[in-house]
């Protein structure tokens, strides 16, 4: 069951929400742990079976540790066994099916079926917790239904964002429900749907009809916009979901972090992963990156630690050589923008390190929708030096054109300007404003929902 589905938007979303609602404070925690579990379970009893073992697993490794962290020693070893068992998890049920289909095992048909979805997400969140409890930075939560709301809630389940224990807890000790939260979230749901079914889909079709093309047919022009149409596709899709997530969370009273922000307006490296996917970075710098360096990010240690990290990261997206390479691209990136050029960056002028860092994002975008690295590299060779199309051809005018509604309200909407004329036009509190509000939300909404009835587009890609 996903968000952009009609079983989920007029079935399980007003039903779990009247329950959630209509039940009292004391027990609003335990309902939301049921329904989550529901809706995860829509996606296969094991893989609820699945997702219920390792919270059991946290929550018993979480109390050990609280009860032996006089004897570090002791703790240390718990800690490294809880974690141990979590990357063991994370390993099956994430990459077996992959190594299967790696070596055309004909089991590798049943790996969505075995592999739980969310996993790469909520292991995360289970590894955070082991740690922070060890370091001291949190207590054990000893409330067994408030820690398994704390990994289980639905809107965040699937693809994040990553909350920290500390900030989830307060949130579950302190939220509050309102009118004005609950209005807010389903507007921010219907903003994140738009974005996913209108545009991610719509882009999604533009890159797939690029990628039609054969090699004899392929122009500069046309392969820059693939490498384009995949990038808008990512941001509006997984953008989308966080909207909806967050949109979500909202109605229920808690209120996640922002995990993308505008990313194609970033001016450096690390500025684009402070925009991108940033709970994401945050966590592999906290629990990967730092412990690594020992607090010293310079020299050969610190960029050794860089190396390993992003590696990481790229594997967690996925065991194939385009995401080791993608990882090792972007430590490379991250070490010469942070520590080989450091301060001579900024006086390069602002526009000039926004071409250049949407430069390399681009070309990063290549590994990531590539399914070989042969296939990438051919495909930035389509992209400087061109296929059997030249530089440009009918070709790639067409794609222009026949999409060129799409592609000019794509690009206004990944711009902050969308929004800002948005809030000053319809957020003004103005009887018209309101009932033009509404009128615009109810047309997305019944664009969304010819989208989905169609049944074009796929999933939100970090599934």
């Amino acid at each position: 069951m996903t968000f952009d589905s009609t079983i989920f938007l007029f079935a399980f979303l007003p039903v779990s929400f009247i329950l959630y609602y209509v039940t009292p404070a004391k027990f609003k925690n335990l309902t939301l742990v049921l329904v989550s579990i529901l809706f995860y379970a829509w996606g296969g009893v094991v893989h609820a079976l699945f997702l219920l073992v390792s919270v059991v697993w946290n929550y018993a490794g979480g109390e050990l540790i609280g009860k032996n962290l006089g004897r570090r020693k002791r703790a240390k070893n718990i800690m490294m066994i809880a974690v141990g068992a979590d990357i063991a998890l994370l390993f099956i049920g994430r990459y077996i099916g992959q190594f299967l289909e790696m070596t055309g095992n004909d089991i590798a048909d049943s790996r969505y079926f075995l592999v739980p979805v969310g996993i790469s997400f909520f292991m995360l969140q289970n590894i955070a917790y082991i740690i922070d409890i060890y370091r001291e930075e949190i207590s054990p939560q000893k409330d067994i239904v408030k820690f398994t709301a704390q990994i289980v809630m639905y809107p965040k389940i699937i693809a994040g964002p990553l909350v920290s224990a500390a900030e989830f807890e307060k949130q579950l000790e302190n939220r509050k429900l309102s009118l004005g939260k609950i209005s807010d979230g389903i507007l921010l749901f219907l903003r994140g749907l738009s974005e996913k079914v209108i545009f991610g889909n719509g882009m999604e079709m533009v890159f797939e009809t690029i990628q039609a093309l054969p090699a004899g047919q392929m122009s500069v022009v046309s392969a820059w916009l693939g490498c384009v149409a995949f990038a808008l596709r990512i941001y509006f899709t997984f953008g989308g979901y966080c909207d909806m997530a967050a949109g979500l969370s909202r109605m229920l009273g808690f209120e996640l972090p922002v995990n993308v922000n505008y990313p194609y307006l970033s001016t450096g490296i690390m500025d684009f992963w402070s925009r991108w996917m940033a709970t994401l970075w945050k966590w592999f710098c906290s629990y990967v990156y730092l412990p690594l360096c020992g607090g010293n990010p310079g020299g050969t240690m610190g960029f050794l630690s860089l190396l390993i990290t992003w590696l990481l990261i790229g594997l967690w997206h996925g065991i194939s050589g385009t995401f080791v390479i993608w990882g090792i691209y972007f430590a490379v990136l991250l070490y010469v923008e942070g520590f080989a050029l450091g301060e001579e960056l900024k006086r390069v002028p602002k526009g000039l390190r926004w071409f250049f860092t949407m430069l390399f994002v681009m070309i990063s975008w290549v590994f990531f929708f590539s399914s070989s690295a042969g296939g990438a590299f051919s495909y930035l060779r389509y992209m400087f030096t061109g296929g059997g199309g030249g530089f440009i051809n009918a070709g790639a005018i067409d794609v222009m054109t026949d999409y060129s509604m799409l592609w000019i309200l794509a690009v206004f909407f990944s711009m902050p300007l969308a929004q800002h004329i948005y809030e000053r036009m319809l957020r003004g509190g103005r009887r018209w404003q309101v009932v033009l509000n509404c009128i615009v939300y109810v047309v997305l909404f019944l664009l969304c929902l010819a989208g989905i009835v169609s049944e074009s587009g796929s999933g939100f890609l970090y599934f």
